[in-house]
């Protein structure tokens, strides 16, 4: 193998030759050695950021960690709060239902009584009726017990409003004729 080939001559002082080839040599080494040191210090700085960024970077995926624990307990604590308001809406409504079955039952059987289309005799008045309805009806505890209290309880002044709109008298229709046989004159 040839790895190269140099024509040399003859120089009459080997002496300054030989001085300028070791200038040269320590100058390249002293180069070469600065620019080793600069990129040394250059590696050792990259590498203290790269720590503190590792360091960082540990502290905020710990952060991030305890920040979701937090939010998951927050969010599992909301989801509680609301399941228990929804079952405490769907007992409200479900006693909201069961009273007004109640309240239409006793409503249908005053109606009724009022119009005397019942044809049991030994049925009960009006007065025993309503005390049936208040014993139905539940007791102050129960509706208390609800988170919200029951807004739906049944007032016995409302039934008896209704009795009376539901017992029509008996002179309502006749004025009722009257009115449409005047109304259809006046317009004409």
């Amino acid at each position: 193998f040839r790895l190269g080939s140099l024509k040399l001559q003859k120089v009459s002082s080997p002496a300054e030759v030989v001085k300028e080839l070791i200038s040269y040599c320590l100058d390249c080494l002293g180069r070469l050695r600065a620019r080793n040191e600069h990129l040394q210090k250059e590696n050792e700085r990259l590498f203290s950021d790269w720590s503190d960024v590792e360091k960082r970077l540990e502290k905020c995926v710990e952060a991030k960690e305890e920040l979701e624990a937090d939010l998951y307990n927050r969010f599992i604590l909301v989801l509680n709060e609301k399941k228990a308001k929804i079952r405490s809406l769907q007992k409200l409504l479900n006693e909201a239902k069961e009273s007004a079955a109640d309240a239409k039952c006793t409503s249908i059987a005053a109606t009724e009584m009022a119009t005397g289309t019942e044809n049991d005799y030994d049925g009960s008045t009006d007065e025993e009726t309503e005390n049936l309805t208040r014993a139905s009806l539940p007791s102050a505890a129960e509706r208390n017990d609800s988170l919200l209290g029951s807004p739906d309880a049944i007032d016995t002044a409302p039934r008896r409003k209704r009795r009376q709109r539901t017992a029509k008298p008996a002179g309502t229709r006749a004025k009722m004729a009257a009115y449409e046989t005047d109304r259809p004159a006046k317009e004409k």
